[in-house]
């Protein structure tokens, strides 16, 4: 029987929009880190595991972009219960808000809680938008992604340039489409297993990248998808979006 418990809960990221103008990229999923007694996690219980899809693309023209689902692990009856919410769809001149740790972000650009925000606004640091560290950021009507901490990060907005924001170690925004530029990043890892010890834990998942969208001066006309786990996907002015990056769970014990 293990002694410790530690569970990484991952929300799914929300797809980009497709429209003609202002296609913006999706926000990413929240990231939900914990501790778990081991006297909690009893020799044959049965622990509900909830596994977030990433928001679906949105075809030619479509509109907004789809939110990502809410990843969970455990249940309030069993005394714990880790969630991590789904990033926003990308709006319509706004990118999706990033999924925070207790609720979703939305197409509107609000980031999920917790998040004292009430509407969308200018960049001031990187947790610019939340109440802690733990709510979804914020997107723009017209600019780069908001940035968060475990909270996912907004999308990109408009179709100038504007990438999507980063999270230090959840979900990073889709870009916006006629932009050429992908995402935002999740930290220094975008989704790849670490080679160093992150919290105690050798070989530590981090959150995935959010990839941009391209423009119809392009190759391609289709939004890149979100990366894995929890990325935004992005937006497109002329093509199919991309699909947010899914969610994930992953147990440790010891």
């Amino acid at each position: 029987m293990a002694n410790y418990y530690l569970v990484d809960v991952f929300g799914a990221g929300g797809s980009g929009a497709s429209v003609a103008t202002y296609a913006s990229g999706g926000g990413g999923g929240a990231r939900h880190r914990s501790m778990i007694p081991a006297q909690l996690m009893k020799p044959g219980a049965v622990v509900p595991v909830a596994v977030g899809a990433g928001g679906a693309s949105v075809t030619t023209g479509g509109g907004g972009g789809n939110t990502g689902g809410k990843s969970s692990f455990g249940s309030a009856i069993l005394g714990f219960l880790i969630e991590a919410y789904g990033g926003g769809g990308g709006g319509l001149g706004c990118g999706g808000g990033g999924g925070g740790l207790a609720g979703i972000g939305t197409s509107g650009g609000l980031g999920g809680a917790p998040c004292i925000r009430m509407g969308n606004a200018s960049i001031s640091n990187l947790n610019w938008n939340a109440s802690s560290d733990y709510g979804g950021a914020c997107g723009e009507n017209s600019g780069q992604g908001s940035s968060a901490v475990w909270g996912g990060a907004s999308g990109g907005a408009t179709n100038v340039g504007f990438t999507g924001g980063a999270s230090l170690f959840a979900g990073g925004g889709g870009g916006p489409g006629w932009s050429q530029n992908r995402g935002g990043k999740s930290g220094a890892y975008s989704g790849q297993v670490t080679a160093n010890t992150v919290d105690g834990v050798l070989h530590a998942l981090m959150g995935g990248a959010g990839s941009g969208g391209t423009s119809a001066q392009s190759t391609g006309l289709n939004g890149y998808d979100g990366g894995f786990p929890s990325g935004g996907g992005g937006g497109t002015d002329s093509g199919t979006s991309g699909k947010g990056g899914d969610g994930l769970v992953v147990i440790y014990w010891w």
